[in-house]
């Protein structure tokens, strides 16, 4: 663990060029930023590598996830049809450098292209289309601040204590803890569609205004997809005040071990989560997450063996 942490100390000092992808008035991240981390395994809580965990800070784009997460809830809770086209509102284009798709008001899209421009780029207009759609059924004066809401529902409802959302994406600045959005992310790992869309490498979206239709292929941004075959999602952002930070998480087959303290056999699933916050820059981001990930695994088969599973709602408290 502590050579974990002497690479990130040494490399916060390095903090340099972000991407712009808000405003040009957004706060820059101060460049002698601690990063902020988890590692953990999803299905007992375990946590494997944390640090500064339960600071509270900018998140950046990270804030789709939550959007996606509040969308998928009302898609399945109102059984709305993925190919539902949804209307671009007048909100959405308030934030042309996060506008990816160029989305114009009164153009329409299909709820699951905004999803895919929502959670594979850092795409602020898709995430605030989405948010209309959903907001709009339950506020038609003020969509988004019902959706915002419902957001922060969520988030008190996992136990993300430290967490409040103030925009449906990172182009509004909303503030939380790598350990929150470790909880952000195991729930959103709970939605296999969601993961589903997470895991894809790119997809062609679809525009449609009274001028015609345009497509538009959306890569995804999260590099790890291609680092090995057990990374599945989920996402990645960088921006100004947020620095590059990254939820990604990856999947092993499930294994049968004797718990050396009951004698009995149990069947263990192993799935990682990392949440980075405020790291210097994209490479490091990855570089870092691959480790963990690489000596994650490592880790946990020590863990594992002797261990009783917990449930998540006991994971409430980190290391800082």
């Amino acid at each position: 663990m502590k050579k974990h942490l002497t690479i990130l100390c040494s490399l916060a000092a390095v903090c340099a060029a972000l991407l712009t992808s808000c405003s040009s008035t957004e706060p820059t991240l101060p460049a002698d930023t601690q990063p902020s981390y988890v590692c953990l395994e999803v299905n007992s809580g375990r946590v494997l590598y944390a640090s500064n965990a339960t600071e509270k800070r900018p998140i950046g784009m990270l804030a789709n996830l939550a959007t996606a997460c509040v969308a998928m809830d009302w898609i399945k809770a109102a059984d709305v049809n993925l190919d539902t086209q949804i209307t671009v509102p007048q909100q959405a284009t308030l934030w042309p450098k996060t506008n990816l798709l160029k989305l114009q008001a009164g153009e329409t899209m299909s709820i699951r292209d905004a999803l895919y421009s929502t959670l594979m780029w850092d795409d602020s207009a898709s995430a605030m289309t989405l948010a209309y759609a959903c907001g709009s059924a339950l506020n038609s004066n003020d969509p988004a601040g019902a959706f915002v809401s419902q957001m922060n529902h969520l988030a008190a409802r996992l136990l993300m204590r430290s967490t409040y959302f103030k925009g449906t994406s990172g182009a509004v600045i909303s503030q939380s803890t790598a350990r929150d959005m470790a909880l952000m992310g195991m729930y959103a790992i709970g939605n296999p569609a969601l993961l589903g869309i997470t895991s894809q490498p790119g997809a062609t979206v679809t525009v449609h205004s009274p001028a015609g239709s345009r497509t538009q292929t959306v890569r995804n941004n999260n590099k790890l997809l291609s680092f090995s075959e057990h990374v599945d999602g989920l996402k990645a952002g960088q921006s100004r005040s947020a620095g590059a930070c990254l939820m990604v998480t990856a999947n092993r087959v499930s294994v049968k071990r004797i718990n050396p303290v009951t004698g009995k056999q149990g069947t263990y699933g192993q799935r990682l989560l990392v949440v980075m916050l405020g790291m210097p820059d994209s490479s490091t981001r990855y570089n870092t997450a691959a480790k963990f990930l690489r000596d994650g695994w490592d880790v946990w088969e020590q863990w594992l063996p002797t261990n009783d599973y917990t449930d998540h709602s006991k994971f409430i408290i980190l290391p800082n």
